[in-house]
């Protein structure tokens, strides 16, 4: 699973340092589906990739966007599972004692298998 946060200059490093060690756990939470090992989501298995917007950019300070593979059993949608992120993120930086707006985009993706063999 990949997240890209992209953030405004002004951002403080306290909060991307505390987004770094706590986002995994939070993003593994909100998309763990009860049932199974396959269905078990480690916070390991999140990989965070941080970036600096451009200065032309305009809306949020932080921007968190994440690709994860959809799962048949989840039966939440994209939007109250991103929501469900939201809150806690807001309530993760609030308590690190600062302020900064918030996009979260959630994308859940059918993912296939291919197969090629070629004939010699």
């Amino acid at each position: 699973m990949n997240v890209s946060i992209i953030n405004k200059q002004g951002v403080k490093s306290c909060v991307l340092d505390k987004l770094a060690g706590d986002l995994p756990v939070i993003i593994a939470k909100a998309l763990e589906v009860p049932g199974g090992n396959l269905a078990i989501l480690k916070p390991e298995q999140v990989s965070l990739e941080f970036s600096e917007a451009s200065p032309r950019d305009i809306g949020s300070d932080i921007k968190i966007i994440v690709f994860a593979r959809s799962n048949n059993p989840r039966t939440s949608t994209e939007n109250d599972l991103a929501k469900a992120i939201l809150e806690k993120v807001i309530a993760l930086i609030t308590g690190v004692g600062e302020e900064c707006s918030v996009n979260i985009r959630l994308y859940l993706m059918e993912i296939g298998a291919a197969e090629h063999s070629s004939r010699t």
